[in-house]
């Protein structure tokens, strides 16, 4: 799938250099090896018969605050000053970029609820499998980034949309993982109807769900269905039947797919040190 938002690369690298215990302020190789396949090193090869497609000097700063920076250029105070007000204008728009977008997704919309497939939902096998392909890479890179199963990952998108990028729930939720507008921009999501950026907030933000609950995953599950605030008022899973039978389906397709594994076309490869 084509990659569309740089930040995409610059949080997969943090989280290989975490992986592969990079010091500060180093750099990052990406190559693109015979087969085709991305290949990321802390050190250039040399006579590997590797493309070299990009070079990143690296900066970490911990497990969720990691971030890569590029050489470091002298920008003048007026031109910072424009960045700064051209960001607090962009989240003012955000609410009219969201309806004028959603728009084109008003017919997938049923007056009863989620909208759990643009021709066919979940109950077809090979339609789900083919979804499934086209966003594997994606939810298998961001959860090596935060740190979460893959498994667990696409648990929650058939559940939550069954791989429907256009899918919108009646309260609003957008998307592949139902991100709500306000939890996007508290995730700092501007796009949510864009199927990797909605990726990568859904799974940042059961990463901190399982970091809050201490990793236990029906919790931090019934949090992302119902709220953190309900989870800590009920110290558990709370007593909604909504939530009690989402935790119940999402946590044994997460042990279903734990078990039998999930089948990748490619994978990420990680240099040796």
């Amino acid at each position: 799938m084509k990659i569309i938002n740089p930040a995409f690369y610059r949080l997969l690298l943090c989280a290989l250099l975490i992986l592969v215990n990079c010091p500060s302020n180093a750099a990052m190789y990406k190559y693109i090896t015979k087969d085709g396949s991305t290949l990321l090193t802390a050190k250039p090869l040399k006579g590997s018969g590797n493309k070299l497609v990009k070079i990143y000097k690296i900066k970490t700063s911990g497990a969720y605050k990691s971030s890569i920076t590029k050489s470091k250029k002298t920008i003048p105070n007026e031109v910072k000053t424009k960045k700064k007000s051209s960001r607090k204008n962009n989240k003012r728009k955000f609410s009219n970029q969201l309806k004028r977008i959603g728009k084109k997704f008003t017919n997938l919309v049923k007056a009863n609820g989620r909208d759990n497939g643009i021709i066919v939902g979940c109950g077809n096998t090979k339609h789900l499998r083919k979804k499934t392909l086209i966003y594997q890479k994606t939810i298998q890179i961001y959860s090596r980034i935060y740190d979460v199963d893959e498994e667990l990952i696409h648990a929650i998108v058939r559940q939550e949309s069954c791989f429907n990028e256009g899918a919108h729930s009646r309260v609003g939720a957008i998307g592949l993982m139902q991100l709500m507008p306000q939890t996007a921009l508290g995730l700092r999501i501007y796009d949510p109807w864009n199927p990797e950026l909605n990726i990568q907030g859904g799974i940042k933000y059961i990463a901190e769900m399982l970091e809050r609950f201490d990793g236990n995953y029906k919790f931090a599950i019934a949090a992302y269905n119902a709220g953190p605030g309900n989870v800590n008022k009920y110290n558990g899973i709370p007593p909604f039947n909504e939530t009690r039978k989402y935790v119940t389906k999402v946590y044994a397709e997460y042990q279903r797919l734990k078990k039998n594994g999930i089948s990748f076309s490619k994978k990420i490869q990680l240099a040796a040190n």
